[in-house]
């Protein structure tokens, strides 16, 4: 198992490699497609049980589909079924959208169609984070994993693009689900072809005890002279890891969806909403693709505790301009862009760290686990911020900031750096691994 490992961590960048980043990719953009429906659509339901009901699918596909994916599926089989799921909520939503958009009973059919597709898209995230932290080589690891989530930005900011083109053109929020609707749908087609061309983690193989398999999928790797991983000399118990995940799991995930999608919905009314789901996400997508230009040279401890402290004091402007932000919208759409530059950055530490720290057997499921509590928190917070005041809602956010920098200043104290590291290492797997090798190697002698 640790020679395979070996040989993922120094391969060159090669065919193998693009597959599984535009696989991955496609999957992201999926996600902030799917993902931006609800909140697009709200002012034709208004009523925040339209924007609860896809939690449903958020849990079950966190928890269902990560679990079945680490203890049976796999990561590539597991794809497919993440994309029947949301490839057929995008058809629900279309075909009901066109036939019966009249009917009483309406809304939730398109609710239905949205969860089953968050099943998919959700359920996608965690088997995506750990596919891509077991299988892209490790110089490049932590830009893939920046990087590729940052198309879920993408695909929100093409998602309120559309919606503000097409309700500016005809007023109607029905056409524009509908548009959206086939956009998914084509999505899904594109990446059933993609996904065909991606090996299984060799990694996930290794653990699951086919290490044949494995050893097949490594061999033909080209090694290259920069692959050599670091040494980790601390530790942290995994309840330590899953706590610090958690907690910033919390804080970065309440504050980008409220501040990108929820702000929009109870504050704003018509063609707004949309565009101020655009401004927010294509700030974030900007700033997904700045970062993995540094990110390999960075200590990650260092820049998440900057991280979460930038986004809680770049709430303070906000804050503290809110008589001037109802006249002059371009001051609102500054102050929120450069409050989700900072959401980005605090979502690429999760996105490095939350696949990194987590062992290799129940990595998919332990990532959906983290998720976990962000999704509920999120679920109440939507109730509770729906009686908030503007500057009640604020406040609650910079609270939220604050909750992440407190988390990220434990990891600075007593976490560690990733970037150089081993998987096994950096998951705590190392000396199991090898405890099983030498055990392993007595019993043949």
């Amino acid at each position: 198992m640790l020679d395979v490992s070996r040989r993922i961590d120094a391969a060159k960048w090669s065919r193998p490699h693009w597959a599984i980043f535009a696989s991955t990719s496609i999957g992201y953009l999926m996600w902030g497609v799917i993902g931006s429906l609800a909140y697009l659509f709200y002012p034709s339901v208004n009523a925040v049980w339209f924007l609860v009901a896809p939690v449903i699918g958020q849990l079950a596909g966190d928890l269902g589909l990560s679990y079945l994916s680490d203890r049976r599926l796999g990561r590539k089989a597991a794809f497919y079924l993440t994309m029947m799921l949301y490839g057929v909520g995008s058809l629900i939503i279309v075909i009901t959208t066109a036939l019966i958009s009249s009917a009483p009973y309406y809304p939730y059919l398109v609710a239905f169609g949205i969860v089953l597709a968050e099943i998919g898209v959700e359920g996608e995230v965690p088997v995506s984070l750990s596919y891509q932290a077991e299988t892209m080589p490790l110089r490049e690891r932590e830009r893939i994993l920046v990087l590729t989530p940052n198309f879920d930005n993408v695909g929100a900011a093409l998602a309120a693009l559309v919606g503000f083109v097409v309700y500016g053109a005809v007023g109607s929020h029905y056409v524009e689900l509908q548009v959206l609707g086939y956009f998914a749908f084509a999505l899904t087609l594109i990446a059933f072809v993609i996904r065909y061309l991606v090996p299984e983690s060799a990694r996930w193989l290794a653990h699951s005890g086919r290490v044949e398999e494995a050893k097949k999928i490594v061999s033909g790797l080209e090694a290259s002279e920069q692959g050599a991983s670091k040494p980790l000399n601390k530790s942290s118990s995994l309840t330590g890891r899953f706590l610090f995940l958690l907690l910033i799991g919390v804080s970065q995930y309440l504050t980008y969806g409220l501040m990108a999608y929820v702000v929009a919905d109870y504050y704003f009314s018509g063609n707004t909403v949309n565009f101020v789901v655009l401004v927010a996400n294509l700030a974030a997508a900007i700033t997904g693709f700045i970062i993995p230009l540094f990110i390999t040279r960075v200590s990650m401890r260092k820049y998440g505790f900057g991280v979460f402290v930038g986004g809680a004091l770049s709430m303070l402007p906000i804050l503290y301009t809110l008589n001037l932000l109802g006249s002059s919208m371009v001051l609102f759409y500054l102050f929120l862009a450069v409050n989700m530059a900072f959401s980005e950055m605090a979502w690429s530490v999760r996105t490095v760290l939350e696949p990194l720290l987590m062992p290799t057997k129940l990595r998919a499921f332990m990532v959906g686990l983290i998720r976990l509590g962000p999704i509920l928190g999120y679920t109440a917070s939507l109730y509770l911020t729906s009686t908030l005041s503007v500057r009640q809602f604020v406040e609650y956010n910079l609270a939220l900031w604050a909750v992440g920098a407190l988390a990220t200043l434990y990891w600075l104290l007593r976490g560690y750096d990733v970037q150089g590291v081993s998987l096994e290492d950096t998951a705590g797997e190392t000396l199991t691994l090898q405890t099983s090798v030498n055990t392993s190697e007595k019993r043949e002698a």
